[in-house]
Formats: C-alpha cells, sequence, structure tokens
C-alpha cells in the first residue's frame, strides 16, 4: 500500500535524516555521536524510502549483498583501527591524533584514529539493519 502524501513526506524527510546522519558522524569522535546513532539515522532514511516505494522499485533483495559487504568492510575497518592501536600506543584501540595541514584554507585540522572507528560503526550498523529490514520484509 503506498500513498501519495507518504512518498511525498518521504522526498522531503530523507534527504534531511541523512545530512543530519553525516553530521552525528562526523562530530562523534570529539562530541556526543558518532557511528552508532548516524549509522542509526542512516537506516531510518532507509527504511523510510523501502516502506514509501516498496521492495520492487529499488529491488533490494537482489542488492542486499551490497549491505552483507558493507557490515563485512566495516568490521574489518573498525578491527584493523583497533590493531593500528597496537603498534602505536602498544594497546588495542588506542587512539591516535595527527595533526594535517590544509594548505587550501591555511588551517591546521586535528584529525583522530577514533573517526575511522566511527566510520566502521557506521558501516555495520548500516549494514545490519538495512539486510534486517530486507530479511524480514520479503515475502515468501
Amino acid at each position: 500500500m503506498t500513498s501519495l502524501i507518504f512518498q511525498t513526506i518521504t522526498r522531503l524527510v530523507s534527504p534531511i535524516l541523512m545530512i543530519f546522519s553525516l553530521y552525528l558522524l562526523f562530530r562523534g569522535h570529539q562530541l556526543p555521536g558518532g557511528g552508532f546513532i548516524a549509522g542509526l539515522m542512516t537506516s531510518a532514511g532507509l527504511v523510510l524510502i523501502y516502506l514509501a516505494y516498496g521492495c520492487e522499485r529499488f529491488d533490494w533483495r537482489n542488492r542486499s549483498r551490497f549491505f552483507y559487504y558493507l557490515f563485512s568492510g566495516g568490521l574489518a575497518l573498525s578491527f584493523l583501527t583497533g590493531l593500528a592501536g597496537l603498534f602505536v600506543g602498544g594497546f588495542f584501540l588506542k587512539s591516535g591524533v595527527a595533526h594535517v595541514h590544509m594548505p587550501l584554507i591555511n588551517e591546521e585540522w586535528e584529525f583522530a584514529s577514533a573517526a575511522i572507528f566511527d566510520l566502521g560503526v557506521y558501516f555495520v550498523v548500516c549494514g545490519v539493519c538495512v539486510s534486517l529490514m530486507t530479511l524480514l520484509g520479503e515475502e515468501r
């Protein structure tokens, strides 16, 4: 059952959810937020699209392998970030900080390895949520 009102609201709300999830992801390693909540927000936007337009329009049953790979890649990225802490400071998941000079804007940015870990968690949560949604939503 599709509704024109629901589809119109989805077209307006889903890009806002995606942009807000990226905001939560990028500020997460220093302030509240991070990969988990950003992944949930992205998954909520994808679920909204899934409910408004249905599975047939996007053919997510055939594309569900992408989300399995997203989950696996995110898990590997998070694990490798943890292993990098062993080489930097001797502890698993030890966060490292690098200061990178940006020549075009003439500023120095602080880059933490926790941001890479958050990106891995983001991929894991998105992959799991959308895969579960696809598996639970398919008809037998």
